[in-house]
């Protein structure tokens, strides 16, 4: 890893949050990596705040030390509340474009560094971007169901026609985060607050990640689902009256 004292400001940071998920979360990590590794964009660094309790996502990033700048922090605070999580791997960056990604995700296309940047960057008229995405039951054997995120009049009421933060890049001094108080509408959340306070987003429609879909994500797990979706869109509406 590069001290601190050595680095010079990366064009884009890439904002990893990761946890254990259930012992698998090492091999999620290296799959999301490799599909960096092959970017054509090289002026990035990786972010990584961990909520993990071992030290596997430690001893994995270690590996691909040497090939990327990567800021590696073991976060014990909040420790299980991704958006906690998340806000910290933000708040670490130093990179001009800051492009949101989820451990269990990864990139479809070797160009996505290139296209987020260079989009984003060259217009002055817009702080946030929206890419579209895929999916993956079988770890990217096959591709199903592209999104080309787009709001819509019920966002708050859970009907999410965007997908997760993967999809998502921002410049450095937009200051909106995610509320620490929500689980399941912490995304929709988040995009509602962005384009509240920053606008339209450029609807950036060609699929640059994969969303992989398994049982030991994070939405998967969810509880109660109904009822925690029914207090939190209040929550929301109350929020932003």
């Amino acid at each position: 890893m590069i001290p601190l004292s050595l680095r010079i400001m990366p064009r884009l940071s890439l904002a990893i949050p990761t946890c254990g998920y259930h012992g698998k979360g090492d091999a999620l990590l290296d799959d999301l990596l490799r599909t960096v590794q092959i970017q054509s964009f090289k002026d990035f660094e990786i972010v990584i705040s961990d909520h993990s309790e071992d030290d596997k996502i430690e001893t994995k990033v270690q590996e691909f030390s040497e090939l990327f700048d990567v800021k590696y922090h073991r976060n014990s605070d909040k420790r299980g509340n991704s958006s906690a999580n998340l806000n910290k791997a933000i708040s670490l960056c130093t990179g001009e474009i800051i492009k949101i990604m989820f451990q269990d995700d990864f990139f479809y296309d070797d160009e996505a560094f290139e296209k987020i940047y260079y989009n984003l960057a060259g217009d002055d008229s817009k702080s946030w971007l929206l890419c579209g995405t895929n999916h993956t039951q079988d770890n990217g054997h096959n591709f199903f169901w592209d999104i080309f995120p787009r709001f819509n009049d019920n966002l708050l009421d859970g009907v999410n026609t965007i997908s997760s933060p993967s999809v998502v890049a921002f410049k450095k001094d937009v200051l909106v985060r995610f509320d620490e108080e929500l689980i399941y509408l912490m995304d929709i959340d988040f995009y509602y607050n962005l384009r509240r306070t920053h606008g339209e987003p450029i609807y950036y429609d060609d699929i640059l990640v994969t969303n992989r879909i398994h049982q030991d994500s994070i939405s998967s797990n969810i509880t109660n689902r109904e009822e925690l979706l029914q207090n939190e869109s209040i929550y929301c509406k109350k929020k932003y009256d």
